[in-house]
């Protein structure tokens, strides 16, 4: 295994553990913080730019190894990275770079949070998808699986967490799913 496949399936593993820990820990959590700090951000952060250059690296190292047609990579490979990047940047810059390292300091349901409950996570999975297809590689979508899942799994936890602190999030997430394809939430 090379170490830019085991550093983003690392980031990812270790992400979950994270995950895992603070959802069946709530009063030890460490996602979402209790309260958010420097510290937070820098391992938040350099956990999530991990799984990107593990899969990047990854990608190049094998480079297009399944032989995809160039218009799947470049075309929609190139399109689902650029249109994730969109959504994640908007959703992002929606609840500031402080509320995506755990300073929850407000329930924001309005702009890209008003079709979608976390869409910085949808984009960064829409993200891993393109560049894998870009990439075409079989190891880049090891770290793609385990990326999203860690996304996945980081909503489910940030919804409770929303639950317990802003009493709008139960009719905000009753009428608004957090892809395209749902519509509120099962919870």
């Amino acid at each position: 295994m090379s170490i830019a496949l085991t550093l983003g399936l690392g980031a990812s593993f270790i992400w979950i553990a994270v995950l895992y820990w603070s959802d069946r820990q709530p009063t030890r959590r460490l996602w979402p913080p209790h309260q958010g700090h420097w510290f937070t951000a820098l391992w938040a952060w350099g956990l999530t730019i991990a799984i990107y250059v593990g899969l990047i690296r990854t990608a190049t190292s094998d480079w297009n190894a399944l032989g995809l047609p160039v218009w799947l990579r470049w075309g929609l490979g190139g399109g689902i990275s650029t249109l994730g990047s969109i959504i994640q940047t908007q959703g992002i810059a929606a609840i500031g770079l402080r509320g995506t390292s755990g300073w929850t300091e407000r329930l924001v349901a309005s702009g890209v949070h008003a079709r979608w409950r976390h869409p910085q996570y949808l984009g960064q999975i829409a993200t891993l998808i393109g560049i894998a297809l870009f990439a075409g590689t079989i190891s880049g979508w090891l770290v793609v699986v385990t990326g999203s899942f860690a996304l996945i799994y980081a909503a489910r936890v940030e919804d409770r967490f929303l639950a317990e602190r802003y009493p709008a999030f139960s009719d905000y997430s009753a009428r608004v799913g957090w892809t395209p394809f749902t519509i509120g939430s099962r919870e």
